[in-house]
């Protein structure tokens, strides 16, 4: 028996961000066989991923960039959120920095209020210096926060952290591409935490004992299966730590350089529905 794990942006979800039926087929078919276990890899919240997915497919979530791993079930099984100080700090910070960002928690996804006009603010400046942009375009890269499930506004977003709640991810998002390195910067030199991305214009903030390679060994453990009988399916950066001990590394056809690197065979694009193909081909 073997472990896939696919991811979701980029891989399993197509353009519009919404999961390719003829994958999500793919992934019942092959439940149904029971020769493998299929299992969901994303920076994504596990409701989130359960929104989009169906609650008719029982399969375990590895969710917030393996920050906390649920059984098919939903029974959690690990989970490692950002220390609470240091959680506390980063988003004083980025208050500071007056960047649109969300926090991941446990319950919900918590953006802080007026970060839409701040994401509207900076396309304009945008605009302004290149008229011939596409702002409709450039909308619609954004909007894909917005859309998530279980996302609610905040006033306080220490209060967040303060009351209690873990903070399993912190996410930013910004045109500004200067404001963005200096925030990776910032965050690669702590301790306790570090980035990655999954999408342009995004950075994303985790614990030290936090990414997608870790989760898989802990899942594979977890159920019995060897390493070198995993698989994984993704597209970016973020899914760099688990191609890197995979024993088979499928990366799509849409998937960044540094993925295609890693991976042993590539499957077609994700609005050509890649899961599918590899699912049916190429495992």
């Amino acid at each position: 028996m073997k472990l896939i794990a696919i991811d979701l942006d980029g891989t399993l979800l197509t353009s519009e961000s919404k999961p390719s039926g003829e994958g999500l087929a793919a992934i019942r078919d092959m439940l149904e066989q029971r020769h493998h276990r299929v299992a969901i890899c994303t920076g994504r919240a596990g409701y989130d991923v359960r929104h989009l997915v169906g609650d008719d497919i029982k399969l375990p979530i590895i969710s917030f960039n393996g920050a906390a791993i649920h059984d098919e079930n939903g029974q959690l099984l690990k989970e490692t959120p950002i220390k609470r100080q240091t959680a506390m700090e980063a988003i004083a910070y980025l208050e500071e920095q007056d960047v649109y960002f969300e926090i991941f928690c446990p319950d919900a996804i918590y953006s802080p209020s007026r970060g839409e006009d701040k994401l509207r603010a900076e396309m304009d400046v945008i605009k302004s210096a290149n008229p011939d942009i596409d702002y409709d375009q450039l909308w619609e890269s954004a909007l894909v926060q917005f859309v998530q499930f279980g996302i609610k506004p905040t006033e306080q977003p220490l209060d967040i952290i303060s009351s209690g709640n873990s903070a399993y991810k912190l996410l930013i998002f910004t045109y500004n591409e200067t404001k963005l390195n200096a925030i990776r910067s910032h965050f690669d030199n702590q301790p306790s935490v570090h980035t990655t991305s999954s999408a342009d214009h995004t950075l994303e903030v985790i614990s030290t004992e936090t990414d997608k390679g870790r989760a898989l060994q802990f899942l594979a453990e977890h159920y019995e299966v060897p390493l070198e009988d995993t698989v994984v399916i993704g597209d970016s950066y973020n899914d760099i730590s688990m191609f890197r001990i995979a024993g088979t590394r499928i990366a799509m056809g849409n998937a960044v350089d540094e993925i295609k690197k890693l991976s042993t065979a590539v499957t077609r694009k994700n609005d050509e529905h890649g899961v599918s193909y590899a699912l049916k081909h190429l495992i």
